[in-house]
């Protein structure tokens, strides 16, 4: 996406389309999503995320806010308030956020707010003592994720943690990214005056780790952990694992464990 003002308006597309299927995109599960299975993916996600955490030795207050960067319908929010006594979600898309508020409107712990810029200003510095992120940085150009992984950090209070899911590099073949990107473009073209879920183009894009390495260096947080996961497999749904050795093909998917010092 060249702006982050497309990187709205395409995501508006999907969650006017089907919400749940841009959020949890196995292709066999497109259009059969019901809310309930939908969001038992995020119980099961935030549960392994969070025993990850405390296997690390961290510990995790529960009357600290907890933020959910990229939140969708409330996928990872509503679960992480089983866990933490106040949570936020935050999306670029408005629908997404109307949906997430609509969905949790019984759910006193949640609540749900627009960000439209590539900054998280709104909030103060110290905000969060948990920030959790996933499947979302992937899908905006790299100097969006540097930014937004900046005001993360910045939103942390001493001793918070944040938890994100990055790409670290692409092994498709390029001949075939090439192929899969113009057979898109042909059936954009083709599809203008009606729109569908193939209307829309969920972009995927790498940031590899010695880079963020970098980002993070002298910013006041450790790196405690780095793992690969399978989020970046086509019928993940929230099934995190972490893998020993990277796929054979396709994104090299990593978890990285930040704690504010």
């Amino acid at each position: 996406m060249s702006s982050l003002r497309t990187l709205q308006e395409n995501w508006e597309g999907f969650a006017q389309v089907d919400p749940l299927a841009a959020i949890c995109a196995d292709p066999a599960k497109r259009g059969k999503w019901t809310p309930e299975e939908f969001f038992a993916t995020g119980m099961q996600e935030v549960n392994t995320v969070l025993r990850y955490a405390q296997s690390l030795g961290l510990s995790l207050e529960k009357t600290s806010r907890a933020l959910d960067f990229g939140c969708g319908v409330g996928r990872l929010t509503a679960a992480l308030s089983a866990h933490f006594d106040e949570c936020v979600g935050v999306d670029i898309s408005p629908t997404m956020i109307e949906l997430a508020t609509r969905f949790h409107q019984g759910n006193s712990r949640c609540r749900f707010l627009l960000n439209q810029s590539d900054n998280l200003s709104q909030f103060a510095d110290g905000s969060f003592g948990f920030i959790y992120t996933s499947i979302v940085l992937q899908h905006m150009k790299k100097r969006f994720m540097r930014s937004y992984l900046v005001e993360l950090i910045r939103l942390l209070k001493s001793g918070g943690v944040l938890v994100f899911q990055i790409p670290d590099r692409d092994l498709t073949p390029f001949a075939q990214r090439l192929r899969n990107f113009v057979g898109f473009r042909r059936k954009v073209n083709w599809l203008l005056r009606r729109k569908t879920f193939n209307s829309f183009r969920m972009e995927m894009h790498c940031f590899p780790e010695h880079q963020v390495q970098q980002l993070f260096s002298g910013r006041g947080v450790r790196i405690v952990d780095i793992r690969l996961t399978n989020s970046t497999a086509g019928s993940f749904n929230g099934n995190l694992h972490f893998l020993k050795n990277e796929p054979g093909q396709g994104h090299v998917s990593k978890q990285y464990c930040v704690v504010k010092d």
